[in-house]
Order: C-alpha cells, then sequence, then structure tokens
C-alpha cells in the first residue's frame, strides 16, 4: 500500500506544529514565484505566453507520468507538440493555426494506428488528448483573459489568480485550525468542510474588496458571484487533481515545487478557476 492510500483524515489540533514548520518551503516558493507570475501578467504578449507554455509543458508532462503509472502509454512528444499549438492557438486566432491543429491530429491518429502497440493503443490515445484539453486547454485561459481588453484583461486575471491565492491561503489555516469534518475523505483525506468555508470566506471577502477599491468594472453581486464561483470551482479543480493522484496510487504529481509537490499541486485550483472567471467576464460582465 502507497504512503497517500495510508492517509487519513486528522483532526484539527493534530500535527499542527509539523503543518507550520512545512510553511517555510511554501512561502519560499510563493516568495519567488508570485512576483515573477505578476510581472508576466502585466507585460502580456509572449512574455506571458512563455510563462504559461512552461507551466503547461511541466504539467503536462507530470499528468502524463501519472497516466504511464497505470499503464495508459500515453504518447508524451506528440502531447507536448499538441499543447504548444493549442497554446499558440489561444494567441493567434487564424486559419494557419486551425489547419496546424487539425493536421496534428491527423497525424497523431495516423501514427497510433502505424506505430503504437495494439494492446491500450485506445487508452493512451484518450490519455495524451486529454491531458492537452486539461493542462494547456484549462491554464490557457489566462492568456484569453488577458488578452481581453488591455486594462480590464489585466485587472482581471490578477483578480483571479489573487482569489485563487486568497482562498487556498484561507482553506489551509482555518482547515488545520478548525477541521474536523471531512470534505472527500476517499479523495483528499487531509481538506475539511471547516476549511472549505474558510476559503471560500477569504475568497469572497477579497473579491468584493478588490472590485470596490481596483476592480471598479465590476459591481457587488458580480463580485460575489465571482469569489463564490472561483471557490467552487477551485476547490472542484483541487479535488480533480486529487483524484488521479489517488488513482496512481502517489502523495504529489510532482516534486518541482517544495513545500507544494508538483505543477499540477500548485495549479489544480487555478486551471478550473480561470475558466470560470473568463467566461463568466465575457457573457454577464464585460460582453
Amino acid at each position: 500500500m502507497t504512503e497517500s492510500n495510508k492517509q487519513e483524515f486528522r483532526p484539527a489540533g493534530r500535527n499542527i506544529k509539523d503543518s507550520f514548520s512545512k510553511l517555510g518551503p511554501r512561502v519560499l516558493v510563493a516568495f519567488l514565484g508570485i512576483p515573477l507570475m505578476l510581472a508576466a501578467v502585466y507585460l502580456g504578449g509572449w512574455w506571458l505566453w512563455a510563462l504559461v507554455l512552461l507551466i503547461s509543458l511541466l504539467g503536462l508532462l507530470e499528468y502524463y507520468g501519472l497516466a504511464s503509472v497505470k499503464g495508459y502509454a500515453p504518447l508524451k512528444w506528440w502531447g507536448l507538440l499538441g499543447g504548444i499549438l493549442l497554446l499558440l492557438s489561444f494567441s493567434l486566432v487564424s486559419d494557419l493555426m486551425a489547419g496546424l491543429t487539425v493536421g496534428w491530429l491527423l497525424l497523431l491518429l495516423g501514427w497510433t494506428a502505424i506505430k503504437a502497440r495494439i494492446e491500450n493503443s485506445l487508452a493512451g490515445l484518450a490519455a495524451t488528448i486529454f491531458g492537452i484539453i486539461y493542462v494547456p486547454g484549462l491554464l490557457g485561459h489566462m492568456i484569453l483573459l488577458r488578452n481581453y481588453g488591455q486594462a480590464p484583461g489585466f485587472k482581471l486575471l490578477t483578480l483571479a489568480m489573487a482569489l485563487v491565492w486568497a482562498g487556498d491561503t484561507g482553506a489551509y489555516f482555518t482547515g488545520l485550525i478548525w477541521g474536523k469534518r471531512p470534505l472527500a475523505p476517499k479523495i483528499s483525506p487531509q481538506k475539511s468542510i471547516e476549511g472549505l468555508l474558510g476559503g471560500a470566506l477569504f475568497t469572497v471577502t477579497a473579491s468584493v474588496l478588490l472590485s470596490l477599491y481596483w476592480v471598479k468594472e465590476l459591481g457587488l453581486w458580480q463580485a460575489l458571484i465571482i469569489g463564490l464561483g472561483v471557490a467552487f470551482f477551485g476547490t472542484l479543480g483541487d479535488l480533480f487533481e486529487s483524484l488521479f493522484k489517488r488513482d496512481a496510487g502517489v502523495k504529489d504529481s510532482g516534486n518541482l515545487l517544495p513545500g507544494h509537490g508538483g505543477v499540477l499541486d500548485r495549479f489544480d485550483s487555478m486551471m478550473f478557476a480561470l475558466p470560470f472567471v473568463y467566461w463568466y467576464c465575457r457573457i454577464f460582465v464585460l460582453g
């Protein structure tokens, strides 16, 4: 039995000292990573695209690693190429990019028929394509949100990222101090209902305050809906990624980020929250 499958829910008050001792690496990663991300968001353009590309490819490799543990044999290099084409499509909407993407898909299907092993070939192909949709397909909404107008896009993307960070922080400390009832014990043993409520409170509060004093394009009700949506979809993103890890029998998707695990561990909530913010704002806020 793997270490992750041995985990049990631990109520508040247990191992708090140990949890606080692990904050150092987490704070260091945040101290270095958040300014880098904010700088890329501010600059936009190819700076942001390059950052999203780096995060997406690293996350995609982690996902393919989890799929390989299950014996699905994804076509990693084809998947990485597909991820690059998809992210280019987010920045360069054109017939050329559409044609290249369709050409890549046809070649991938042909390669699968000619070169791939017969056993589990459909599972490997499905894992390859789903990974592209899941990682760069969702993270690419950073590009879409930033490009949605100049000032509004910059503000909305910064807002979305800040709300995810606020929710993660609120859920972590609230669950650590008051968590008693498990949220999804089979999928994520350490998450509690109290942590979910605390994270939602932090997220909604941050959304309202930022809309009042900075993102003034949003009304109060819109800020409330965005805050609740980010809390809800961010939690779903976290649980969804945890489902993959439990199925693969691993604790973290990787070990690239000290105190956080892998790229997917750090960006799982953002991958679900960003598409929600983009499409909600595009449909109901800015039109």
